[in-house]
């Protein structure tokens, strides 16, 4: 799984430098907090408050889509973020989302460390069937 990962990286990585600089930049995937709703900032706020600092890895991905269904996916409206919890607390973390985030929560297997939260309707997901399912979930 790690060798597929890899080369799907890869071929990102290959694809997005092919494409012209003014595409590459108004596609970046972006960390920043500063657009996200208050709600989700308050999340965020809570989980480090209660388990420690976060890594934010994703919040506003402009023109996601989610593969295999070709909606559009709450990153384009800068309404999800993902996010790696404290080392060691994946499970605690993902546990209190569930029990206490009013939006969608989502989590994963395969080698992705990272948890979805957005403030659409509240639904609750795993995914573990395979990386790409992982992959096009997270989108």
């Amino acid at each position: 799984m790690r060798i597929v990962f890899a080369l799907f990286m890869f071929l990102a990585a290959v694809g997005a430098a092919a494409a012209p600089a003014s595409a590459r930049s108004a596609q970046r995937p972006s960390t920043s907090q500063a657009f996200i709703p208050q709600d989700l900032k308050r999340t965020i706020a809570e989980i480090e408050r209660r388990f420690g600092a976060v890594q934010v890895v994703s919040t506003h991905r402009p023109g996601a889509k989610i593969a295999g269904s070709g909606n559009r996916s709450k990153h384009a409206d800068c309404r999800a973020v993902d996010f790696n919890p404290p080392r060691g607390k994946y499970g605690q973390v993902a546990s209190w989302l569930k029990a206490n985030h009013k939006g969608g929560v989502g989590t994963y297997s395969c080698g992705m460390n990272h948890i979805h939260i957005d403030n659409g309707q509240s639904t609750r997901g795993k995914k573990t069937a395979t990386l790409a399912n992982d992959l096009a979930w997270s989108l």
